[in-house]
């Protein structure tokens, strides 16, 4: 009923869903495109609106329309880390966080005991509703046509360098299955866990991206084939329990948040009110498991193979193998308003199934709890990072952008944050114009593509708030003032959202001037606000110097007269009330940020030869080679290589300030 209900609201039919798009067909009909983006995931999704955002004819190929948006794990979106990067991607206009603030059972900001530079808003998601709003989207965007295909082969052609005898390739379209040859000015690929991809219950092995749905076999060879270096990951999912044959009464719960936070700069409130939020609830496995876990070892093929996994959301048998005799928390997530489906987060596993029912009856609550789906693991090829350009444009193939887990990294906000600059930057390079590059001074998803693109990785890649070194200037509630006028610049903002961003960056300009112009005396103030007070007459602060000690709540009520105004407007004042804080702390951080980027970022030219410059002690043959491989894009992507040495970048720095071909970074955007 719920469902239907949104439809109505959306002036759709639940049955004809697939029919809302402009453009949506069998074939390619016409075979020439600006942009061809390869896979309807996540990456896929944002990577093909983007385009057509810009202007770009763009083609999204996908082995079935029907699974467009769909959420292959988990059924949540953000968190730590996370939450920072799906707001950048709407600060970019993207579609994710759109989607979930009319999507979502349960709204949380994670981490609120800390400071808001480390607050991860996050949502649990109903996963029909998404797919469907998602694919809603999708298929009702100008400019991008969706088809129903497998890509097995890429159009390649070879050029020769004016300036060396180096033959480069370059990719001109796609091979669909059907033999048909789809030309394009660009290409992006974002197959997910579908090159080669395998599931493993068990003993069992069967050749599948997911549940449902057949691997990428062709694509990954022709990858191989055109001389990527490539490796092989592994992932799993939980069992999905049935929600009736739970006893909740043994769980803890998780509400949702009141008010809930919307994950959009554009959304004031989420679909649904507080009170009508669905309910989470948390258990724990007991001791007991830990046998069953060690006799299912000998039939688990997944957790024999010498592939990584990802560390920060490890199988139940990794948890039990390497920290015995401890329980793990398990969070009983809710799929949706229509569904009896329950994720138990904190439960992959890939052992047979009958091992996995007699686990969950061991666990407080689901001593009753069925099994509507048992857990399973998933290999899949990638691609090392390292070969990839700060735009996701390959090194060995110009014109080929590459997006989300075929990187080597997990989750739908990585996933989300790459499409959204490789669509981008497919649309910019097919017209010729300067690349968009987020550097990590300026996001999560700089520091997401430049830890990726110079460090490559070796597990699952996941983004966390330590790994950004700025984190006090990259919040979440800021991305809109950091990159929608960037954005906006290559046509991927829309004006609506733009001008949104410069009405609310006006009004944080005004009301911060405004609070550093109301002036008392400290004594003054601390009448005003009833606190008790021992400090001398003469000393003058500042309103904003007030705000980091009390609400703007309480600030209000004793300066109606001049903050009358902001009494109303909930998001304004929780945005100044952050600014406040956090101003001192800005200050010194931007100016560690311009001290920064005065030399890191310098660009290295991609036509360096490594190997072959002059000879000098401080550049070793090991360096030289390191450098040859990452190949990185600035002075700063340098530093970050393990084993570069400060001798070695001070050699490099010399090299390039002296060469002809000197550039800045800022220049190229």
């Amino acid at each position: 009923m719920r469902l239907r209900m949104m439809y109505r609201q959306m002036g759709l039919n639940s049955s004809r869903v697939h029919g809302l798009g402009r453009r949506w067909c069998s074939g390619t009909q016409n075979t020439a495109y600006d942009v061809v983006v390869v896979g309807g995931g996540h990456a896929g999704c944002e990577a093909a609106a983007a385009s057509a955002r810009m202007g770009r004819k763009t083609l999204l190929v996908t082995h079935k329309i029907s699974t467009i948006g769909e959420m292959s794990c988990n059924p949540s979106f953000g968190g730590v880390g996370k939450g920072h990067l799906m707001r950048e991607v709407d600060a970019l206009d993207g579609l994710c966080a759109r989607i979930c603030d009319i999507s979502g059972v349960n709204y949380v900001t994670l981490n609120k005991t800390k400071g808001p530079a480390v607050w991860g808003p996050r949502a649990q998601i109903d996963r029909d509703l998404y797919k469907r709003h998602m694919q809603a989207e999708i298929l009702g965007t100008s400019n991008l046509t969706v088809t129903e295909c497998a890509v097995e082969d890429l159009i390649l052609t070879e050029s020769q360098q004016s300036a060396s005898s180096i033959t480069k390739s370059i990719c001109k379209g796609v091979i669909l299955s059907t033999g048909e040859m789809v030309e394009s000015k660009t290409v992006v690929i974002t197959t997910g866990t579908f090159l080669r991809g395998c599931i493993n219950i068990g003993l069992s092995v069967r050749p599948a991206g997911r549940i449902g749905d057949e691997p990428a076999i062709g694509l990954a060879r022709s990858l191989e084939k055109a001389g990527f270096t490539m490796g092989r990951l592994k992932t799993g999912t939980p069992p999905r329990l049935d929600k009736n044959t739970i006893d909740y009464t043994q769980c803890g719960v998780t509400k949702g948040d009141n008010p809930p936070e919307p994950f959009s700069y554009l959304s004031t409130d989420v679909w649904i009110k507080a009170d009508e939020q669905l309910d989470c609830h948390i258990t724990r496995t007991s001791l007991e498991i830990e046998q069953i876990v060690h006799d299912s070892l000998p039939e688990n093929k997944h957790v024999k193979e010498e592939l990584s996994g990802p560390r920060y959301c490890p199988s139940l048998e990794s948890k039990v193998l390497k920290f015995p005799g401890r329980t793990h928390q398990v969070w009983l997530e809710p799929e949706g308003f229509s569904s009896d489906l329950v994720y138990p987060n904190g439960l992959s596993c890939t052992m047979p199934a009958e091992y996995q029912q007699r686990i969950i009856n061991l666990i407080p609550g689901l001593q009753r709890a069925k099994i509507v789906r048992p857990g399973y693991g998933v290999e899949y090829d990638y691609i090392d990072p390292r070969q990839l350009r700060p735009t996701l444009e390959t090194l060995p193939i110009e014109n080929l952008f590459l997006a989300g887990q075929i990187n080597g990294t997990t989750g739908y906000e990585e996933a989300a944050a790459q499409g959204i600059i490789a669509g981008i930057n497919a649309g910019l390079k097919g017209q010729n114009h300067e690349p968009f590059i987020v550097d990590r001074t300026e996001g999560y998803i700089g520091v997401l593509i430049d830890d990726l693109t110079t460090h490559g990785t070796n597990e699952p890649y996941r983004m966390f708030p330590s790994r950004a070194e700025f984190r006090i200037c990259l919040r979440a509630d800021n991305a809109d003032m950091r990159l929608t006028r960037k954005g906006y610049k290559t046509g991927c903002v829309q004006r609506a959202r733009y001008e949104s961003a410069c009405r609310m960056a006006d009004l944080l300009d005004s009301n911060l001037d405004l609070l550093r112009s109301l002036k008392l005396e400290t004594y003054k103030w601390d009448e005003l606000l009833s606190r008790a007070s021992s400090r001398p007459k003469g000393k003058v602060k500042s309103a904003v110097a007030v705000l980091q000690m009390v609400s703007i709540d309480e600030l209000i009520k004793v300066q109606q007269t001049e903050l009358g105004h902001l009494q109303s407007d909930r998001i304004l004042k929780k945005r100044l009330e952050i600014e406040a804080l956090y101003m001192l702390e800005i200050e010194k951080q931007q100016e560690e940020i311009s001290e920064v980027r005065k030399d890191e970022l310098l660009v290295l030219p991609m036509d360096i030869d490594y190997l072959r410059m002059p000879n000098n002690r401080g550049l070793p043959n090991d360096v030289r080679l390191k450098l040859a491989e990452s190949r990185p894009h600035t002075i700063g992507a340098a530093s970050r290589i393990p084993g570069m040495t400060p001798a070695a970048l001070v050699y490099l720095l010399k090299f390039v300030k002296s060469s002809k071909t000197k550039l800045r970074f800022e220049d190229t955007l």
